[in-house]
Order: structure tokens, then C-alpha cells, then sequence
């Protein structure tokens, strides 16, 4: 950091229209030193700079030219590009980033747990152990240190992953009974009531967000390598994520408003078995579900934040502005990413089919 103290005491004297032999007298030094700090030839001594801020009414910050408000501006811009290049960006491009983020900010806690995320998908690549090392250490210093529960549970979490990576259940297992069990999850226990005539919003919540759970379970289940992807699992997988979008049907009803990205990624991923099968119309089908949900859910993020929705199930509840606690897809509309997936040559068999270039032709007026 370049201080310029000197300056800013010789603007402050001159604002203030103070002379230096005022301000010599008034902290206890000799109007030479007042001068010599002013010509950068010195700085103050350390126990000297409480009492020049003091006189003139300013931030020790502000005497060493250190404005807060520039730097959490800087680290806000930094986190929206981190969020911004989790959705677009290349590897090599979160992770170039995270380590020039990291050198700036090295003591911020979201920063490392991205960096460590980032350094673990690299140990994907690569298998150098150097990587998962320092991955290790960044999170556990932030699980060790870190007072924000969301950001400590992320570490726990991407610590989980490299353990599981790296084939070390024993740890994995250790760090991630770190974690609250579900019974005892904020939700959970706010839905029981706590007397402040909310309970009604809390039981809300709770079931919000144990529906977008178990779907999204759902739909990470049928499509884990746990079950082998051949033609004897496609229809089951076919049929739990029909069960997936039931569900968000069900709790969210018509208005699904947020929900439609969901709906609209199982879709999606039916058509490829459905494809996968032969079944040219099924599939067809699917995807001109799919378009609609891509394009509500579009629709719903520009013109929905701050809406209620309208379920008997979350009618307390309103779609939020994205923030530290609610992310989207804001560099691009889900209908540019449903048109990217549609570019796969397992769709070469019905490309020409008038279906398929009507969706084609929906999904381009709202893809960006």
C-alpha cells in the first residue's frame, strides 16, 4: 500500500486552514517534523496517529488514505465475478481468478472456499497432490476461524468432496459430521414455533425448502453414477424424474415462478433417455415442456422478485431479490443454456423435425 500521509495531513491543514505550527503544538511534536511528514520525507510515529485523527475529526482509515468503503466495493465486485464465472466461466478462468482474488483479499473466507473448490476440480485434472493439499488447508482454516455458519458449512463441505476425490472416507465421514443434522436445522425448529406469531411463515419455509431438497435429490439420484446409465435404468430414471416435477407441482402449484428452472432441467434430461430409446415423439415432447418452463422462469426473473407465491403451501412466502443466501443464473437466461444442451448430436435425428425448430425458435427470443 503506498501512504501518502503527508498529503492528507497537508490537505486536512489546509481545509481546516490550521498551520503547522497549531497542529505541532497540539499533538506534542516540533513544526520541523509537521513539515518533514508533509515533504514524505517520514511518517508519523504509530501512537501519533490516533491523536492526528482526533484533531481533525477523521478515521485513523481515513488519515492512512485507506478508504473502507473502496475496498468492500472492490470485495463486493469481486464475489459477483466469482458468481458470474461459477456459471460461465472455464476452468482455468475461476481459477486464475480465485488466485488473484485470494493474493488481494487473502484473509476473506468466501474466497477461499472458492479457491479450494477450484484447486480440487484442478486435482480432477491433473491428480498433483500439492493441489488437494492446499485445498485442505484453505478450508480448514476457515472451518477453524470463520464465524459465518453458511460460508463454515461450505467448507465442510467442499472439504467432504476432496476427501471423497481423493478416496478418503474416513475423513470425509469426520468432517462432514460437522454438519447439523436435519433434525436440528433452523428450519426445523422454527417451525415449531418460538411465539412470535410467525410460525405459519416458518412452517412455510420449512417446506420449501425440504421440497426443493428432496427434488433436487431426486433428480441428482436418477442421474448418479450409482445407477449405470443403460437401457434397463432409463425408464426408472424417467419415472423419478417425472416424480421430481410432481412434486414441485404439487407444493408450488401453477405459480411456480423460481421452480420453473427445475422443471425445466428434468424435462430436459428425460428427452435424452427418451432419445436415447428411439422414442423420437415422447422426447419431442419433453422438450416442448421443457422450452415453456425455460422460458416462464425467464420471464418469472425479471418480472416476479419480491412477489408472493401462491400455493396454499407457500403463499407467505415471496420470490427474493439473488443475494448471499439466493444465487441464480445471471450471466445468461436459462433458454441460452437449454439451446447450448440442445446443440448435442443426439438430437441430430429429430433437428429437422418442425417440433424441434419451433422450440428452437422459442427458446432464441428469450436467450442471452
Amino acid at each position: 500500500m503506498n501512504i501518502k500521509i503527508g498529503a492528507i495531513i497537508k490537505k486536512l491543514r489546509a481545509e481546516n486552514n490550521i498551520t503547522q505550527d497549531v497542529l505541532a503544538t497540539a499533538i506534542g511534536v516540533t513544526p520541523q517534523a509537521i513539515s518533514r511528514w508533509e515533504a514524505e520525507g517520514g511518517y508519523p510515529d504509530i501512537e501519533l496517529l490516533p491523536a492526528l485523527a482526533d484533531f481533525f475529526s477523521v478515521s485513523t482509515d481515513e488519515l492512512l488514505g485507506y478508504k473502507l468503503s473502496e475496498r468492500e466495493e472492490l470485495l463486493a465486485n469481486i464475489k459477483k465475478e466469482l458468481c458470474r464465472l461459477a456459471e460461465v466461466g472455464t476452468h482455468q478462468e475461476r481459477l486464475c481468478f480465485a488466485r488473484a482474488s485470494f493474493v488481494k483479499f487473502p484473509n476473506d473466507a468466501k474466497i477461499k472456499v472458492y479457491l479450494a473448490a477450484c484447486l480440487s476440480d484442478e486435482w480432477n485434472n491433473t491428480h498433483e497432490e500439492a493441489l488437494h493439499r492446499e485445498a485442505e488447508t484453505l478450508c480448514l482454516s476457515v472451518v477453524d476461524e470463520c464465524r459465518d455458519e453458511d460460508i463454515r458449512y461450505e467448507a465442510i463441505c467442499t472439504l467432504g468432496t476432496i476427501y471423497t476425490d481423493s478416496e478418503n472416507s474416513e475423513k470425509a465421514k469426520t468432517i462432514l459430521n460437522l454438519l447439523s443434522p436435519m433434525k436440528y436445522c433452523r428450519e426445523f425448529v422454527l417451525a415449531c414455533g418460538v411465539g412470535d406469531d410467525n410460525t405459519e411463515i416458518y412452517i412455510q419455509d420449512e417446506i420449501d425448502k425440504l421440497a426443493d431438497g428432496l427434488g433436487t435429490s431426486i433428480t441428482n439420484y436418477a442421474i448418479d453414477e450409482s445407477i449405470p446409465n443403460d437401457p434397463s435404468t432409463w425408464d426408472n430414471k424417467i419415472e423419478m424424474l417425472a416424480l421430481s416435477n410432481q412434486l414441485y407441482k404439487m407444493i408450488y402449484g401453477d405459480n411456480l415462478m423460481f421452480y420453473h428452472v427445475r422443471l425445466s432441467r428434468n424435462y430436459w434430461l428425460i428427452s435424452t433417455y427418451q432419445i436415447s430409446q428411439g422414442k423420437k415423439d415422447d422426447a419431442l415432447q419433453s422438450l416442448e415442456k421443457m422450452c415453456y418452463h425455460a422460458i416462464e422462469y425467464d420471464k418469472a426473473y425479471i418480472n416476479d422478485h419480491g412477489k408472493f407465491y401462491t400455493s396454499i403451501f407457500t403463499d407467505k412466502l415471496i420470490y427474493p431479490e439473488p443475494n448471499k443466501d439466493f444465487h441464480e443464473l445471471t450471466e445468461h437466461t436459462d433458454c441460452y443454456h437449454m439451446l447450448n444442451r440442445l446443440q448435442n448430436k443426439r438430437y441430430d435425428c429429430i433437428r429437422q423435425n418442425p417440433r424441434f425448430i419451433s422450440i428452437v425458435e422459442k427458446l432464441n427470443q428469450y436467450a442471452k
